[in-house]
């Protein structure tokens, strides 16, 4: 009966250390306003998997993140949360929606990439109000 107990929690720690959520894309987001000019620090930048129904409010996003100083915000894009984990036997796709909203909470910009595991990309938003 021991040697079962045992068993079990070697086989719980096995599963449990595989599902920690791993790197799998990086996404930079760089904001600039309605002039072309990076936002700077602070501008809070939201992401929405591309098949959510609404990015109209912000609190439908999956998460968020802020710019630096050159006006990038940084998204590292892990699984199982935002992909398939590639270790499952084949890489899968996904669509990402960044989008700013102004003070009153109104959309002001967004866009759209598709990254799938492994890649490193970059995207701008220009927004459409300051």
């Amino acid at each position: 009966m021991r040697k079962i107990q045992v068993l079990l929690l070697a086989l719980a720690a096995v599963t449990m250390s595989s599902c920690l959520f791993k790197t799998e894309a990086t996404v930079d987001v760089t904001v600039k306003n309605v002039l072309g000019v990076p936002a700077g620090a602070g501008e809070l930048v939201y992401k929405f998997k591309g098949s959510d129904v609404s990015v109209n409010y912000r609190e439908n996003a999956n998460s968020s993140a802020a710019t630096d100083g050159n006006g990038v915000a940084r998204f590292e894009l892990k699984s199982p949360g935002d992909f398939v984990p590639s270790g499952v036997g084949y890489e899968d796709q996904q669509t990402f929606i960044f989008c700013t909203y102004d003070k009153d909470g109104n959309l002001n910009g967004q866009t759209a990439v598709t990254v799938k595991p492994g890649e490193k990309k970059s995207v701008e938003i220009r927004q459409s109000s300051l």
